[in-house]
């Protein structure tokens, strides 16, 4: 923990990191607070992030933060592993989903048709198509088919780099030149599970689909430490030796990235979580706590 000193031994943690936390941005109000997690407490808050929490203390505060509409992170290391969770409810609107500027290009050629064709330049920095199928646009300078300017927003089907069909042109003025058609960017409303529903069926973000096993194993190696740790009352020893993973009950049917993750827990794997599960790795939590503080930020 990055915060804290030697001088600092034997006092509460929050207590301790308080003073330099609320140096980094004098417009924050940090408060650090001993007591228990109480409903009456939790209920003020807009985001509610759990760290270095037993797994029945996220159920229960999961619980009450989607109920109550609040958005709940619960963000977690073990070792060199990390885990992170968000709840932001049933009807959580993402303004931005593309996360970046909506994109314009110059427009080329429109046929009249049913639909009409766009044709249009590729930007300098443009690798492969600059829309997708699906996208809102506009059009703007349009010379000749000035009928689009200003219309709203239509759907696009990408026919290839540098050609979208458009709605009904047919009756449209022949177009001449000129003319931008741009992206407009519409909000988005995703709905999330709680937690007590997302441990049996997660839905986990990985950047290729083979990566997907090794993660839905790690998902269970977390649960099995919280077994473990409400069994015997703490984590395993750094480097212990442990018995092998069992498989979960049930049939084993191949995991799914929307679906439930039912597969044996490799060994050396588990072997490996378990040894590490007591040492936390300061720089795998700055790494996680990046990421649940973006997640917060959202």
């Amino acid at each position: 923990q990055f915060l804290l000193e030697e001088s600092d031994l034997g006092q509460n943690r929050a207590k301790a990191s308080q003073r330099a936390l609320a140096e980094l941005n004098p417009r924050v109000v940090v408060e650090a607070h001993t007591g228990e997690l109480s409903e009456a407490f939790l209920a003020s808050f807009q985001v509610v992030v759990l760290t270095e929490s037993p797994l029945e203390e996220q159920l229960r505060i999961g619980d009450f933060c989607h109920a109550r509409g609040i958005c709940f992170i619960v963000a977690d290391t073990k070792g060199l592993a990390g885990q992170l969770f968000c709840d932001f409810g049933e009807r959580f609107v993402v303004d931005d989903p593309a996360e970046g500027d909506p994109v314009s290009a110059a427009v080329e050629h429109i046929s009249q048709g049913n639909p009409g064709v766009v044709t249009y330049m590729g930007t300098e920095n443009s690798h492969g198509h600059l829309f997708r199928d699906g996208d809102l646009v506009t059009f703007s300078g349009v010379q000749g088919m000035t009928e689009l300017n200003g219309q709203e927003p239509v759907p696009v089907h990408v026919l290839d780099a540098f050609r979208l069909e458009i709605s009904d042109t047919s009756s449209f003025s022949p177009y001449r030149c000129g003319g931008l058609v741009s992206q407009v960017q519409q909000p988005q409303q995703c709905s999330h599970k709680p937690l007590c529903q997302a441990l049996e069926e997660p839905k986990i973000q990985v950047v290729s689909p083979e990566d997907l096993p090794r993660s839905c194993s790690l998902h269970a190696a977390f649960q099995a430490l919280h077994a473990f740790r409400r069994e015997r009352g703490r984590l395993p020893r750094p480097r212990a030796p442990v018995s092998p993973c069992p498989a979960p009950a049930g049939p084993a049917e191949p995991p799914r990235p929307a679906g439930r993750c039912l597969s044996p827990l490799p060994a050396g794997g588990c072997r490996a979580g378990a040894g590490a599960g007591a040492e936390p790795a300061g720089t795998v939590a700055a790494v996680v706590g990046a990421l649940a503080a973006q997640e917060a930020l959202k």
